[in-house]
């Protein structure tokens, strides 16, 4: 008959507690499966099986539960998984952020649709480019990668180990990344736009009596569309680019080494 010691009971949920808090914070701040869409409780379930499995294979120190430093911990958890999933979020907002400014450069900010996701408007191409990231985040096995980054988490960010503010200043700078490439996925666009607005300037100044706005909105539109439609042959050999750089990033700033 198996017997269970109340005290070795007691440690299982002791070294259960703290792994479990830090990945359901990043499943919760995770792009696709941290959304409106996903249902609480699929999301604590997800995150209950997960860290029953990672539990075992990794150092948890002992810490007395009814302690006050056992809430500074759970806190420090919580900040840690939110931190880490919001990693994986400026990848998919880079991409967002790219149709957004596309689409003022191209004359379509006034197309708006709603998100569902997060229950605000935003603009029509942002959300496609952040539909099409989606499928290519599936696509190339990138949530199984998420969960190797979470269990390597671990180890390179162990548990008691502080707020380590230098890493929030390294996650700071990664945001002036995300814009960077943002403004370069747009900017063979916004290049081409200028020329063409420069274009119509000289038109219009050699022929006045042309009708130049009513004239050049449609051919900007149409352009752009055309254009948009030639990136989509390159945009998953863009999102591998973005996230190889981004895995780089990891492994050079905080020494991750994924194999996924």
């Amino acid at each position: 008959m198996l017997e269970i010691n109340p005290d070795q009971l007691l440690d299982l949920t002791i070294s259960f507690l703290l792994p479990f808090f830090r990945i359901g914070a990043f499943f919760m701040a995770l792009p696709l499966f941290g959304s409106r869409l996903v249902n609480s409780r699929v999301r604590i379930s997800f995150s209950f099986l997960v860290a029953v499995i990672v539990t075992p294979v990794i150092n948890v120190p002992y810490y007395d539960p009814i302690s006050p430093a056992y809430i500074v911990l759970i806190a420090e958890q919580l900040v840690i998984g939110f931190v880490l999933g919001f990693i994986v979020t400026i990848l998919f907002q880079l991409f967002s952020l790219a149709g957004q400014l596309a689409a003022m450069k191209a004359g379509l900010g006034f197309a708006m649709s709603n998100d569902p996701a997060n229950g605000i408007s935003v603009a029509t191409l942002g959300q496609y480019y952040l539909s099409m990231v989606a499928l290519a985040f599936l696509g190339t096995n990138g949530h199984l990668v998420m969960i190797e980054y979470l269990a390597e988490s671990f180890n390179y960010w162990p548990i008691g180990s502080g707020f380590d503010s230098q890493r929030y200043w390294q996650l700071v700078s990664l945001g002036g990344w995300m814009f960077e490439k943002a403004l370069l996925i747009v900017l063979p666009l916004a290049v081409s736009v200028l020329i063409i607005n420069l274009s119509f300037g000289v038109v219009a100044k050699a022929s006045p009596q042309l009708n130049i706005f009513a004239l050049g909105f449609p051919i900007i539109m149409l352009f752009s569309l055309f254009f948009f439609w030639i990136m989509l042959d390159d945009f998953l050999n863009i999102y591998l680019l973005f996230f190889g750089e981004l895995m780089d990033w990891l492994k050079v700033t905080w020494g991750v080494h994924l194999h996924g």
